[in-house]
This record gives structure tokens, C-alpha cells and sequence, in this order.
């Protein structure tokens, strides 16, 4: 049997469904890939100013969309969204950002592709982005 000196990471967090593991009774966990999308999500779903002692954690995605809906938003959106996980997501390796204006549904189509380190097989994390009223 072959010994391969590359690290396998793993990276682990709470689900932040808070569902139960049906076994154990305790929180669920997301691991590896799962658990770096979470974070994706939860970084730019933060608004900034919003984490204590930390101003700057976050985007500002939230006030872009209260902006006119046009594609020079969504260039700033997409800009942003590549800024705020090149500064606060070092997991993962970004290849595209899209982010995709949907006039009809009055909303933001994004989507990012990436590697996560130790991960071969490039990943997808998609979302839609909606003003709440």
C-alpha cells in the first residue's frame, strides 16, 4: 500500500440550520466542501459592521440592492462579492464570479465558482439575491 505525504484537510462547522443529528441528538455539522459554502454564505450575507469588534467583516451587497436594478450594479456587485472572499475566505481559490441581474423577478442571479484547498474537483456555489419588503 502506497503512503502519500499530501495533507488531507478537512474543515468542519455547526450547521447553521441547527437541525439534529438523528443518532447523536446533537448539532449538526457541515464538513469539507459543505462547510466551506456555508461560510461563503454566511460572509457575504453578512452585512458590514454587523460582527462585533470586526466593522469591516462582511459585504455590502445588502445596500447594492436597493440600487436601481441595471448591469453597472451587478459589475459592482460581482466586484464586491470577489473582494469580500479574496479578503476573508483563505479556503478557497476563486476562478469566476456572476453575478446575473433577473429583471422580471426583481432579483440577483449569483454564481461563483471556485477550488477549495486540498480539493481537486472545482465547486459551485449559486444563490439568489432579493430585496425584502
Amino acid at each position: 500500500m502506497a503512503v502519500t505525504n499530501t495533507p488531507k484537510r478537512v474543515y468542519k462547522d455547526i450547521d447553521m440550520a441547527f437541525k439534529p443529528n438523528l443518532l447523536t441528538k446533537d448539532v449538526g455539522k457541515k464538513v469539507d466542501v459543505n462547510a466551506v459554502k456555508q461560510a461563503l454564505k454566511n460572509i457575504l450575507l453578512t452585512r458590514k459592521g454587523e460582527k462585533p469588534f470586526q466593522p469591516n467583516y462582511g459585504s455590502g451587497i445588502y445596500d447594492l440592492l436597493f440600487e436601481p436594478m441595471d448591469y453597472f450594479v451587478s459589475s459592482i456587485m460581482q466586484k464586491e462579492i470577489e473582494t469580500t472572499l479574496t479578503n476573508y475566505e483563505p479556503r478557497i481559490e476563486l476562478i469566476d464570479v456572476q453575478c446575473n441581474p433577473n429583471f422580471d423577478l426583481d432579483n440577483y442571479e449569483i454564481r461563483i465558482e471556485f477550488y477549495v484547498v486540498g480539493v481537486k474537483e472545482p465547486q459551485v456555489y449559486t444563490n439568489v439575491l432579493e430585496r425584502l419588503r
